[in-house]
């Protein structure tokens, strides 16, 4: 009996796990302090070259603040790599949002990630 792909997929995929990464890059925030960190962490299992765009705002009542990281990452087969981090300091206290622009690779389709946080 032959399964679909998707469907052969979709059995090692168990409820309540995160789905695997979309791409080679994927976002990683955590707390830090009274703030939080932003990490782009890239895994390929192929040699590639995947160009990226971080985008990271915060907004509170005293101001907002908006940060843009451009770059290419050189991933090796098997090694896990933090590519690009960003800390927002208080921003247990202020709205912000993450987002991660970059390609699968080799030479893939564009994907995209994004995370947030609220007070």
């Amino acid at each position: 009996m032959t399964f679909p792909l998707w469907l052969a997929a979709a059995m090692f995929v168990a409820p309540g796990h995160p789905a695997p990464p979309v791409g080679p890059l994927h976002l990683v925030t955590e707390p830090a302090g009274s703030g939080v960190r932003v990490r782009v962490v890239g895994e390929s299992v192929v040699a590639c070259e995947v160009h990226y765009v971080l985008e990271v705002a915060n907004d509170s009542a005293a101001g907002s603040n908006r940060s843009v990281q451009r770059g290419a990452a050189r991933l090796r087969p098997g090694v896990a790599a933090t590519v690009a981090t960003l800390t927002l300091a208080n921003a247990g206290s202020k709205a912000w949002t993450a987002r991660l622009k970059a390609h699968r690779c080799p030479g893939g389709e564009p994907y995209e990630e994004s995370g947030r946080g609220t007070p």
